[in-house]
C-alpha cells in the first residue's frame, strides 16, 4: 500500500486543523489534488473515516487504540474491504489521530495584530483616479448578473425536468438483440420484462403511472449500436433503459447513457468496464444487477476454503480473456484472507484447450482442487481435458448449463459450480409458474438466469421510480445508487456505490454427480 496519502494528510491537517479529518469528502478531494496516483489508498482512508464517523465524532487516540480490532472487522463486514486494506486504513487513521493531538497540544495560540483590511482598501481607493469609466463597470456587472440568472434558470429547468414524467406513463427502453443469432434469447428476456411490467401495472403501477416497455432491436456492431441508442435517448422521453445485450455493446452504450443522462441497468454482464470508467471510478449512469467478475472470484475462494475446506487450489484461466483475468484477480485478492494459497496457475486457449503438460503440473504441485475461471461455452472443454489427462480431484467452476451434461458421467463427477441462479431453486418456482401461465411455455434452462435478471431488472426499476424524488436523470440515478436490501426474486439487492453493482449478493450452488447437476443451496460470503 502507498503511504503518501497519510504523509500528505498530515501536512493538510497542519494547515486546516483537526476538523479536516471529520470531513472525509473534503479530505479526499485535497488528497486527489496532491497525490492522484494513490486513489486506491485515498478511497480506503476516506471511506474508513466515514464508517468511524457514523458514531458521531472521531475518538481520542488512546480510545481508538482499543477499538482497532473491532473497527477492522467493521470495515470488512460493512464496506467489503479485504483484510490488508482494513488493517492499513485503521493503522493510517490511528497515526493521523496521534499526529492531530500532538499538533494541537503543541500549537502556538498567540494572537498577532495584522494590518487591517478595511484601511488597506480605503487607501487603495484613495489612490484610484476619479475618472474611472462607470459604463464599463456597469456593463461588466450587468453581464455577471445575466450569467447568474441563466445559471439558476438552467438548474431550475433540470430539476423540474426530472421531477415530472413526460407523459402519464413510465417509459422504459428495453435494449436487446431481437434478430440474428441471439434473437431467441432476446425475445425470451423481453417476455420476462413485460411479465414484470404487467404484474406491476395490475396493482396500480408506480405512483399512479403505468410502466410501458419499449423494446428495440440493437445492432450487433458497436458503431451502429451507439448511433441507434443515442437517437433513442436524445429526446429524453424514457425514464431509463434496460440492456440484455452482449458485453461489448453494453460497454459502448454505457458512454451514451452518461452523455444523455439516462440511467442504464445492465442485466447480465459481469465485466467491470460495463459500469466502471476506470478501476477507481464508476460510470455515472450505468448499473448492473448481476455481480461483477471480481466478486465471482471472491465467491469461488470463499466456497472452496469455507465450504469444501480445500486450501491449496490450482487456477485455470483462459488466455487473453478479460473476464477470466478479472475473476483471477478477485480470487487472488481473497484466497489468502480465507486461509488458502494458490498451488499453481495454468492457462488454456480455445483453439488448443488445456494440454497434458498443464495437467501434469497441477498434479505435481499437490493441488487439492482445480478452480476454472472462465465462462460457458468453453468451460466443458477444460473439464474434459482435466479428466482425460488424469486429474481426479475436486473441480470448482463459475459457469454451468445443461449442455455440459453431455460429457461422460465421470467427467462431471465431484465438480461444484457457483452460478447466479438455477431453475431448481425452490424460491424461483413462483416466477417460473407466472411465466408459464402467461406465455404457455417453459423457460429454457440455459436461458434461465438471463431471463430471471430481465424480470428482476423491471422490478428494480419500479422500486427506483417509486423512491425517487423525480422520474428522470439525476434524481433517478441517485435512487438506483442508494438501493439497499431490495427483495427481488433471485436475491436481496444492495448496490455498492463504488462499483454500481451488487454488494455481497447471494449466489447459487450446483453439485454434479452421476452426470447430473443438482441445485444445492444459495449462499454468500461472510
Amino acid at each position: 500500500m502507498d503511504d503518501r496519502p497519510v504523509e500528505i494528510a498530515r501536512e493538510l491537517i497542519g494547515i486546516y486543523g483537526r476538523l479536516l479529518l471529520e470531513d472525509p469528502d473534503r479530505l479526499g478531494q485535497l488528497l486527489e489534488d496532491r497525490c492522484g496516483s494513490a486513489r486506491r489508498e485515498i478511497f480506503f482512508l476516506c471511506f474508513a473515516l466515514r464508517e468511524i464517523l457514523k458514531g458521531g465524532e472521531l475518538p481520542k487516540p488512546e480510545l481508538f487504540e482499543s477499538m482497532k480490532e473491532s473497527v477492522t472487522l467493521r470495515l470488512r463486514e460493512n464496506l467489503g474491504f479485504s483484510r490488508s486494506a482494513s488493517e492499513w486504513a485503521v493503522f493510517a487513521i490511528a497515526g493521523l489521530l496521534v499526529f492531530t493531538e500532538e499538533t494541537e497540544d503543541g500549537a502556538d495560540v498567540r494572537i498577532e495584530a495584522h494590518r487591517g483590511f478595511l484601511p488597506y482598501i480605503s487607501n487603495v481607493i484613495a489612490k484610484r483616479p476619479r475618472t474611472m469609466l462607470f459604463r464599463k463597470k456597469a456593463l461588466r456587472n450587468g453581464l455577471l448578473l445575466i450569467g447568474i440568472i441563466a445559471l439558476f434558470l438552467s438548474l431550475f429547468m433540470r430539476i423540474t425536468e426530472s421531477a415530472y414524467a413526460p407523459s402519464n406513463e413510465h417509459s422504459v427502453l428495453f435494449l436487446a438483440h431481437l434478430s440474428g443469432p441471439d434473437a431467441s434469447a432476446g425475445h425470451v428476456r423481453l417476455k420476462a420484462a413485460q411479465l414484470a411490467a404487467d404484474q406491476i401495472n395490475a396493482t396500480g403501477g408506480v405512483k399512479g403511472r403505468m410502466i410501458r416497455i419499449r423494446a428495440y432491436d440493437v445492432p450487433l456492431t458497436e458503431k451502429e449500436a451507439v448511433a441507434a441508442v443515442d437517437a433513442l435517448l436524445r429526446p429524453r422521453n424514457s425514464a431509463a433503459a434496460i440492456s440484455v445485450c452482449k458485453d461489448s455493446i453494453n460497454v459502448a452504450i454505457a458512454h451514451v447513457a452518461d452523455a444523455r443522462e439516462t440511467p442504464l441497468v445492465v442485466s447480465e454482464s459481469s465485466g467491470m468496464p460495463v459500469t466502471m470508467s476506470s478501476p477507481e471510478r464508476p460510470r455515472l449512469y450505468s448499473f448492473r444487477i448481476n455481480y461483477d467478475n471480481l466478486y465471482r472470484g471472491r465467491v469461488a475462494a470463499y466456497f472452496l476454503t469455507q465450504g469444501l475446506k480445500r486450501f491449496k487450489p490450482a487456477l485455470v484461466t483462459e488466455a487473453y480473456d478479460d473476464d477470466s483475468s478479472e475473476m483471477r484477480d478477485g480470487f487472488r485478492e481473497w484466497i489468502n484472507d480465507y486461509g488458502g494459497i494458490v498451488a499453481c496457475e495454468e492457462v488454456w486457449t480455445r483453439r488448443g484447450g488445456i494440454d497434458r503438460a498443464s495437467v501434469e503440473e497441477i498434479k505435481i504441485t499437490g493441488a487439492d482442487s482445480v478452480v476454472i475461471l472462465n465462462d460457458i461455452p468453453d468451460v466443458s472443454a477444460v473439464v474434459d481435458g482435466l479428466r482425460r489427462y488424469g486429474y481426479e480431484g475436486a473441480i470448482v467452476g463459475l459457469a454451468f448449463n445443461d449442455a455440459m451434461q453431455s460429457l461422460s458421467v465421470s467427467g462431471l463427477d465431484d465438480s461444484w459450480w457457483v452460478i447466479p441462479a438455477h431453475p431448481d431453486d425452490p424460491q424461483l418456482q413462483s416466477f417460473q409458474a407466472s411465466y408459464r401461465d402467461k406465455y404457455n411455455e417453459n423457460i429454457s434452462r440455459n436461458d434461465f438466469s438471463g431471463t430471471l435478471f430481465a424480470y428482476d431488472a423491471v422490478q428494480w426499476m419500479a422500486d427506483a421510480l417509486f423512491r425517487a424524488p423525480g422520474f428522470q436523470g439525476e434524481a433517478l440515478r441517485h435512487t438506483f445508487m442508494s438501493t439497499k436490501n431490495l427483495a427481488l426474486s433471485h436475491a436481496t439487492l444492495t448496490i455498492d456505490p463504488r462499483t454500481h453493482g451488487p454488494w455481497n449478493k447471494a449466489t447459487a450452488l450446483v453439485y454434479c454427480s452421476g452426470g447430473n447437476g443438482r441445485f444445492q443451496k444459495r449462499f454468500r460470503p461472510q
